[in-house]
């Protein structure tokens, strides 16, 4: 009886060594399974609808892998951990400048509107640019009215370069294109004006100088003046009173950066690209604003079909 209670008594210690074995076991399991895990956090401007349907189109994609990802705007940065295995994905300008204050060594992708000239590139910092490809602006062009045969684009000295590239590409459609350069923000009436008056639609472009929340309404009101239609960038500048545009949707830009991402984790957490594009484009038309200019526009199918037919032309 005695020896039966002190086999008993014997044997509690070594039930409790074992789980606290297997306890320990479980949680290392864990541990390592957590550190193994990939990590993306997405930056977002706060006020961008565009930006946060990029933002929620790369999270849904992620959420198929083995990527943990969390979205942050980028007023609340200074909210998150820092975390030397933790890839960044800022979106827009913004974004990307708050993310180099907070980090300026974290592992970074970058999508951005236009490339920039005093970006650091190397295997954990790249760029995805989600503006279309310059020729497409005028492939749009002839798509929608062949006999527009001319086109004013206003410049600043920042985007002097996307004018160069739309001029060498006009002269392969045809279309006598005009660049109008801003020195000044105070000439940009005066030179708009111009711009219009002198050809058959305004043509614009990505230049934050140029084109920004503050100046969009009054371009637009005085091409309408004018009745001259604009071509913007996006589907709102088109929501705003631009005619027509040729963009890069939130999904497209969402998809690209989603693979960009997996390839980055997959490829020993580098990319093997300075620069990415995206390769698919959208457009849309206002149909309202094209009515009142008394301008009969292509249905969007229609557009797309020419814009592929012309790139594919030899």
């Amino acid at each position: 009886m005695n020896r039966t209670k002190r086999q008993h008594h014997n044997s509690t210690p070594l039930y409790q060594l074992c789980a606290l074995l297997l306890f320990l076991v479980f949680n290392i399991f864990n541990i390592v399974f957590a550190d193994s895990s990939h990590h993306a956090v997405i930056i977002t401007s706060s006020d961008s609808v565009y930006q946060h349907q990029t933002a929620l189109r790369i999270l849904e994609n992620l959420d198929a892998t083995d990527t943990r990802t969390m979205i942050v705007s980028a007023d609340d940065i200074d909210t998150a951990s820092r975390n030397e295995k933790t890839l960044y994905v800022a979106i827009g300008d913004y974004a990307i400048e708050k993310l180099h204050a907070f980090d300026h060594n974290a592992m970074t992708l970058r999508l951005s509107g236009r490339k920039s000239q005093d970006r650091i590139y190397n295997s954990t910092k790249s760029d995805l640019i989600t503006a279309q490809p310059d020729c497409r602006h005028i492939q749009l062009i002839k798509s929608l009215n062949p006999e527009w045969s001319t086109a004013g684009v206003l410049s600043s000295v920042g985007s002097l370069d996307i004018a160069a590239a739309l001029t060498k590409c006009a002269i392969r459609y045809n279309i006598n294109l005009q660049v109008y350069a801003i020195t000044d923000k105070s000439d940009l009436l005066e030179t708009l004006e111009a711009a219009v008056e002198g050809n058959k639609v305004l043509l614009a472009i990505i230049d934050p100088l140029i084109y920004n929340s503050h100046t969009v309404k009054n371009i637009l009101l005085t091409a309408y003046r004018h009745r001259k239609p604009v071509i913007g960038y996006s589907d709102s500048f088109v929501q705003a009173g631009a005619v027509a545009a040729i963009f890069t949707s939130p999904d497209t830009a969402g998809d690209r950066a989603s693979k960009i991402i997996t390839d980055f984790f997959s490829n020993s957490w580098q990319f093997d690209k300075n620069i990415y594009y995206t390769d698919g484009f959208s457009t849309s038309t206002n149909e309202q604003v094209a009515a009142s200019l008394e301008i009969e526009l292509p249905d969007t199918e229609s557009i797309r079909k020419n814009i592929i037919r012309m790139e594919n032309m030899p």
